[in-house]
């Protein structure tokens, strides 16, 4: 484990944030969610969410668990312009900060009636919004080498909002009881996760090698994260994230890796690199990826959770695979018609964000990658 220390170090850390926000939440403050959610889901509310960056993606994971627990189909706020609100309508935010565009949305729907939920660590919103903001506290001391740009916040943020959007029940007693049975589910598969990768350290070691030479200024290759559906909401995160892993001394650009967005896939060219996630191993978009990306002549890595899986035996004869737990059903949601909706806890989906996330503190060290040098490329204040 000697070249994986960070990673390790990193996914404990990031695992205690977990239990450390759980600890210090605010129970009554959920329960009074709960109840907003549950009678929102009775009367066929719309569900606006809203963030900014990994925010906003880590509440699309929330979105979709929403969505597979009997909400109407839940719009960003970006879009929210297709599907208006209405008086009685939940406007859910997550910012880390609890400023710009978000709160001045939460602000505006607070005034056209709207019911507001939030999550911040930001404890001067519950001035303003008293009963229904659960403030989170991911560390008491935060590490930068681990958890580089508010990553703490975010990886919390995307579990505890999973997690409220999947217990949403009949009762707020029985919301709260499944809130507690989903939150342990995530951090024993954590737990258990670490012993997987001490005795898969190949497949760690593997996937660095294949990104760590895309970060080299001379190496003007693009790097697409590439899936479908939950999936693609961790390949967001991820591509925000990787996108920071650049370094500029004196003037000059000494590390630098180029993300492309799933929007620029017609873009793609030789020697290119594909990271393609899919917890089934089976979703034929994906798959069609892989294909697209082969006759391409990229380079192509896998994450899912079955290593026997169609995308599993593809990736391994390229450049590798890395076997992330977590799902539990080995057919593809996008392969089958259901006939209802389906209570959905994104297992795979959330420890692919704690695995990537770790992943890059090991890379950022490995390439003398500092929390500052990523600063220096952050978005704008002024496009918040």
């Amino acid at each position: 484990m000697t070249g994986l220390k960070i990673f390790f170090d990193a996914y404990k850390y990031l695992m205690n944030c977990v239990k450390e926000s759980l600890k210090s939440l605010d129970y009554d403050q959920l329960k009074n969610i709960f109840r907003l959610l549950i009678s929102a889901r009775k009367k066929q509310k719309t569900i606006i969410v809203d963030g900014q960056g990994r925010s906003l993606q880590s509440m699309m994971l929330t979105e979709d668990c929403l969505e597979h627990n009997g909400f109407p189909i839940i719009f960003p706020a970006a879009n929210a312009n297709v599907r208006p609100w209405n008086r009685g309508d939940i406007f859910f935010f997550n910012s880390g900060s609890g400023s710009g565009s978000p709160l001045k949305h939460a602000y505006s729907a607070k005034e056209d009636g709207l019911n507001i939920i939030g999550m911040t660590q930001n404890k001067a919103m519950l001035d303003e919004f008293p009963d229904t903001v659960l403030i989170l506290n991911p560390s008491q001391k935060k590490n930068s080498v681990f958890a580089p740009l508010g990553t703490e916040f975010e990886f919390c943020s995307a579990l505890i909002g999973s997690c409220i959007g999947s217990a949403v029940n009949d009762t707020v007693g029985e919301a709260n009881r499944k809130f507690q049975v989903h939150t342990e589910a995530l951090l024993d598969l954590f737990e258990s996760s670490i012993a997987h990768f001490e005795d898969n350290l190949d497949s760690l070691l593997q996937f660095i090698g294949v990104i760590e030479p895309y970060i080299e200024p001379e190496n003007t290759g693009h790097v697409y994260f590439q899936g479908v559906g939950r999936d693609d909401i961790i390949n967001n995160v991820a591509g925000i994230r990787y996108g920071h892993l650049h370094k500029q001394e004196e003037g000059k650009v000494t590390k630098d890796l180029r993300v492309i967005s799933m929007g620029h896939w017609d873009l793609r060219r030789e020697k290119d690199l594909a990271i393609v996630i899919s917890g089934s191993g089976y979703t034929s978009q994906t798959l069609n990826y892989c294909t697209q990306a082969f006759i391409s002549g990229m380079e192509i890595f896998g994450f899912t959770s079955f290593e026997d899986s169609d995308l599993g035996k593809f990736t391994q004869r390229v450049n590798g695979c890395l076997v992330i737990p977590g799902r539990r059903d080995r057919f593809s949601m996008y392969n089958v018609t259901l006939k209802h909706r389906r209570n959905f806890l994104p297992e795979f989906e959330l420890n692919t964000y704690l695995t990537m996330d770790s992943l890059l503190s090991q890379i950022a060290v490995n390439q003398g990658i500092t929390e500052d040098d990523m600063k220096a490329i952050h978005r704008l204040k002024a496009l918040e």
